[in-house]
């Protein structure tokens, strides 16, 4: 899974001149938390909407909030922008971009190739292909099964069962169980009636532990 592939690209930008105001507008007319900085078609900066908020003066302060407004409306963003943006680029891998957001604490990052913004991963677009892993857009079940730990080669039973009621599976993921020596496999099928293939897993010893209808 490829940045290019699940990046935003039409991607809303500010020049390091503009006012901090208008990029505040904007933010809030997008619904969106992040704009990327460029000049002269590089990536320079990064303003964000927790940035905004911790230049405007404290709610303790004696201004009004027109003296507070024209204050930002006279601030430039190259006042506020941070400079050393963390990056990556097109070929970076989706879990790589998101165990930096996450080591890093930051909320988005840019997409560049040299200095050129193509486009931007943000904590929306994270969820976003988190539910296309888990097979959530789309109606279907998620069964949710144990399995011994290190018992992987069972997952060909899985793919096996739904073959053989000729369902077809949406997404199909193993992961660590919270249990101690367990697995706890997601599979997702594009059908609603999945009884056979419940009752083809447990008659080989898998515990089913949850089915969920997705609609």
């Amino acid at each position: 899974m490829l940045a290019r592939d699940y990046m935003t690209k039409a991607v809303a930008t500010a020049r390091p001149d503009d006012f901090v105001i208008d990029v505040a507008k904007t933010m809030q007319t997008e619904g969106i938390r992040h704009v990327p900085v460029v000049e002269n078609g590089q990536l320079v900066g990064i303003i964000s909407r927790n940035t905004l908020r911790d230049a405007a003066p404290s709610k303790a302060t004696d201004l009004s909030k027109r003296e507070i407004n024209f204050l930002l409306s006279k601030m430039k963003v190259s006042e506020l922008m941070k400079k050393d943006v963390i990056t990556c680029s097109p070929d970076s891998h989706v879990e790589d971009v998101a165990h930096t957001m996450q080591t890093r604490r930051i909320g988005a990052m840019p997409v560049v190739e040299g200095e050129k913004l193509l486009g931007i991963l943000t904590n929306n677009d994270m969820f976003r292909i988190l539910m296309k892993i888990l097979g959530m857009e789309g109606a279907g079940v998620r069964i949710t099964l144990e399995l011994a730990r290190g018992k992987g080669e069972l997952l060909v039973d899985i793919v096996k069962a739904a073959k053989d009621e000729g369902k077809t599976i949406k997404s199909l993921i193993s992961i660590e169980s919270p249990l101690p020596g367990r697995q706890t496999v997601i599979l997702h099928l594009d059908d609603t009636d999945v009884t056979g293939v419940i009752e083809i897993l447990e008659g080989k010893g898998f515990t089913v532990r949850s089915v969920n209808k997705i609609e």
